[in-house]
């Protein structure tokens, strides 16, 4: 069977002519589709990057028109800001829809955010003039809590008193600013995908004052179906811990009460000894960043984990906690890797616990995109098969309500659109390894 791939983002169905980083989830019967808008680059930022959506009501045979969800600002590329690197989560529980990302501001990417939570007890911090002002319910106070006359949006308009609009704090348009660091953003849907809240920062919740970067691992999240942390929501998500030399790590985020609040647990591999004994030595090998967590027949919760190891090789780690702690982090020998991004779900198929993989199986460039199959929760991988043998880069995988797999995915690197494809089990084992 000849796989027909439908284009899903691209300049025909939006407003630019780059996407990347698609996010791909089942809400009960309805599909949806996020990816990143990225306006002057195909690069990350410093960029503007908005966010996307199209929403799928026949398991993905047909596609509703795009609409923008989190519409960043700015008008050229180091004078924007960006919502970077999506993750959905679906709680079945609350028929709720979660969207997590990176917002940085103007000029600011991974490797030049400052190590600040961008927030003081009062309120978020704007900086200029050589002074800190802060928010209280889109008011700009100075740091004496004196009101200045400047009133703020939510996109981070700023109007005096007569609501004359001044400049943006987001784009570096104005004299005032933001903190120059990443803030990670939620957003939520109760509607299918069709409305969504104004984005909440999580920073004062989750984000140490010594990270600089911190982002969502993209893809998506999971709703833990059974055992003691049944209900838990989880998304991976990564974060930079020193500015130079740079380097990364990876956790998972979770809440109990449906979202309301957030805590991020231990890493997946809390040992970096390396940099503590030699802060000036660059440990690139030492970086672990994007991740995508499944739940194991168990009730465990087993990530899969980009790093920057020699052996070019997914690590997996587990947690018997719900992704407060891991243990029994090891490199996947049958899942080569490129340095890229890996996506995966879990899900039961009869008798069978099935864990579906897709990725860049190469150990030096970004090609050959791979779908794997796990019968017995990831520990095996018998089954494989090849999706796209050319250049492929960033996925996001799918269990549709039809019962078959959906994939959307960038099968170039000139990330010029996103595609969808979809197939069933037995596609995958038509070429066992």
């Amino acid at each position: 069977m000849e796989l027909q791939f439908q284009s899903l983002f691209s300049r025909e169905t939006g407003n630019a002519d780059n996407y990347r980083i698609p996010a791909l989830i089942t809400a009960g019967n309805r599909v949806i589709a996020v990816a990143d808008e990225r306006f002057f680059t195909a690069g990350d930022n410093p960029n503007r990057i908005d966010k996307v959506i199209r929403i799928s009501d026949d398991s993905g045979n047909t596609w509703g028109k795009q609409s923008t969800i989190v519409e960043e600002v700015g008008e050229s590329k180091l004078r924007s800001s960006a919502a970077i690197d999506p993750a959905l989560l679906y709680a079945s529980a609350t028929d709720t829809l979660f969207l997590l990302y990176s917002h940085t501001p103007a000029g600011i990417g991974i490797l030049n955010s400052r190590q600040t939570t961008g927030y003081t007890k009062k309120g978020q911090t704007l900086i200029g003039n050589g002074k800190k002002y802060y928010i209280k319910d889109h008011r700009i106070y100075r740091s004496d809590d004196t009101a200045t006359d400047w009133s703020i949006d939510d996109q981070g308009y700023v109007r005096d008193s007569v609501n004359t609009v001044l400049g943006n704090v987001r784009a570096g348009d104005f004299v005032l600013r933001e903190e120059p660091t990443s803030y990670l953003m939620l957003t939520r849907s109760t509607d299918g995908g069709v409305t969504w809240d104004t984005p909440v920062c999580l920073n004062q919740q989750v984000k140490k004052p010594n990270w600089g970067f911190i982002g969502a691992g993209p893809g998506i999240g999971i709703e833990v179906k059974q055992g003691k942390y049944k209900g838990r929501l989880v998304f991976p998500i990564y974060y930079g811990t020193h500015r130079f030399p740079p380097a990364c790590n990876a956790a998972a985020l979770y809440s109990d009460d449906n979202g309301l609040t957030w805590k991020i647990g231990e890493a997946y591999r809390p040992d970096h000894r390396e940099w503590r004994f030699n802060p000036n030595l660059l440990r690139y090998d030492l970086w672990l960043t994007e991740s995508q967590i499944v739940e194991t027949p168990e009730g465990d919760l087993m990530a899969f984990i980009r790093n920057h190891n020699k052996c070019r090789r997914i690590a997996t780690a587990i947690s018997k906690d719900g992704g407060a702690t891991w243990s029994d982090y090891r490199y996947r020998q049958e899942l080569p890797h490129p340095i890229c991004q890996i996506s995966a779900i879990a899900f039961k198929e009869g008798d069978k616990n099935c864990v579906v993989t897709c990725n860049a199986a190469d150990e030096k460039r970004r090609v050959n995109g791979v779908v794997r199959l796990s019968e017995d929760g990831g520990l095996t991988f018998p089954y494989s098969r090849t999706l796209w043998d050319g250049e492929f880069v960033y996925s996001s995988i799918a269990r549709l309500p039809d019962g078959s797999i959906g994939i959307a995915c960038e099968r170039s690197t000139r990330h010029e659109t996103i595609e969808f494809v979809k197939f069933g089990l037995d596609w995958i084992k038509g070429d066992k390894q």
